[in-house]
């Protein structure tokens, strides 16, 4: 039988093709997905089990032993636990107000280089070039501050937005959310684990859908 260690090899060296497949293997993940001290204490009382291990890394292992003992009862146990989870999350978000305040950023500026990342781009053309204070101090307004301002609001806007597109599919009723983040699964899709990935769109294609939606619901003149 393939073992705790087996899966935990596979997924640190991100060789997923088994999980696709073995029912151990889904398993692991969606025990991982809960490996978290809260959850794992709310599902093991919920549940009436008991765990001896205190240390989180431990209790993962003792976990999945305990339940890979029946796997198809334990995925049950799991999506259900999973499943309640997901729907209080989907109850904590106002999901209307969120888009109207998404809609409020107009221009998708980074401030920074084209690789996105603000720290590199701030030693490279800031912290490098000038030794004197002086000039330093000045280009926080004429230039450092709208270079943070706009990397800020744009990883806002990508955070809230994906937060967005992933409760679409959480929505769906054969897709199963993993409750905790756990790297390169995002949902279980009957039971094969998916990470979602999410891209722009063309800007002008975005505004003739918008102009699209907002003529839509313009009533016809009588």
């Amino acid at each position: 039988m393939k073992d705790f260690n087996y899966w935990k090899k596979r997924y640190e060296s991100q060789q997923l093709e088994e999980f696709n497949t073995e029912i151990t293997g889904s398993l692991w993940l969606k025990t991982k997905s809960i490996t978290r001290k809260e959850l794992v204490a709310e599902f093991i009382q919920t549940n009436n089990i008991s765990l001896n291990e205190k240390g989180l890394s431990k209790q993962f292992i003792e976990l999945f032993d305990f339940l890979s003992k029946d796997s198809e009862n334990s995925h049950a146990l799991l999506n259900s636990y999973i499943k309640w989870k997901n729907q209080n999350q989907i109850l904590t978000l106002d999901i209307a107000s969120l888009v109207s305040e998404l809609y409020k950023l107009k221009n998708f500026d980074w401030g920074g280089d084209h690789q996105n990342s603000l720290d590199k781009y701030l030693v490279s053309r800031y912290v490098k070039v000038y030794t004197s204070y002086n000039q330093l101090i000045s280009k926080f307004e004429s230039e450092i501050n709208i270079a943070v301002q706009g990397y800020v609001l744009n990883s806002w806007y990508n955070h809230w937005s994906s937060i967005l597109i992933e409760h679409i599919f959480k929505a769906h009723s054969s897709v199963l959310p993993t409750v905790g983040q756990i790297k390169s699964v995002d949902f279980f899709i009957k039971d094969i684990p998916f990470d979602l990935k999410v891209t722009y769109l063309p800007v002008e294609y975005i505004k003739l859908r918008r102009k699209e939606k907002e003529t839509s619901f313009i009533e016809p003149q009588k």
